[in-house]
């Protein structure tokens, strides 16, 4: 089964390590992925991200966040390992908002961090918790306020996981929560503002939006 698109498909397999086998990509949906590349965020903290948020990745992100689609998480994230930085000592993921994490029943950063730990060989250090927030979380996010808060601080080296780059402003809030010892981030997608990603805007999450982009899986 295609890990991108979900259809039972003969695979084209894709040009990245996966030691475990799991991941395959259909000929069609391997033909549209681009690579991500790295951004320095003005925080300081440097990203980089797997693909590029366009096309049918963005389709399994959109399932991933909002339908619990265990297949993109566990079938990509293996393929971040390439992504971390050299002395890499352990993964942070960037948490969901606790109604948010209930309303769809999946938390993707720690869903990522946890299937790319099994690859990596390095401990998931759970240390944030997301404001309690809702609505105003969007709102919050784009003016970047959004505040994350740590219930212990990470080892140094230690490497931030999360699902999509857009702003950046969540990851730097996440950074700065993590009191110095995070200066690295990993998405497996990116957006960019000026063409070759499409955001993966808010309203992804109502019913209406969900009927009108199907996912398959």
């Amino acid at each position: 089964m295609c890990v991108v698109c979900g259809w039972w498909t003969r695979s084209a397999g894709i040009p990245r390590r996966d030691p475990a086998g799991r991941s395959s990509v259909c000929a069609a949906c391997a033909a549209s992925l681009r690579p991500g590349g790295e951004v320095r965020l003005p925080s300081g903290v440097l990203v980089r991200s797997l693909l590029e948020h366009g096309g049918p990745i963005r389709k399994a992100v959109h399932a991933m966040k909002y339908r619990g689609a265990d297949r993109v998480a566990s079938g990509l994230a293996p393929l971040m390992v390439d992504l971390l930085p050299t002395g890499a000592t352990a993964l942070v993921p960037v948490p969901r908002s606790l109604p948010r994490r209930a309303r769809f029943g999946t938390d993707p950063g720690r869903a990522l961090a946890t299937a790319l730990a099994r690859t990596a060989g390095l401990p998931v250090a759970d240390v944030l918790r997301a404001p309690v927030l809702h609505r105003s979380q969007i709102r919050s996010r784009r003016r970047g306020g959004l505040r994350f808060r740590s219930v212990s601080r990470p080892p140094g080296g230690a490497v931030l996981v999360d699902d999509v780059l857009t702003t950046g402003a969540t990851l730097s809030s996440a950074a700065a929560a993590c009191r110095g010892a995070v200066t690295a981030a990993i998405t497996l997608t990116r957006s960019r503002s000026g063409g070759g990603g499409s955001r993966l805007t808010s309203d992804h999450g109502s019913p209406d939006t969900r009927a009108r982009n199907p996912v398959h899986g």
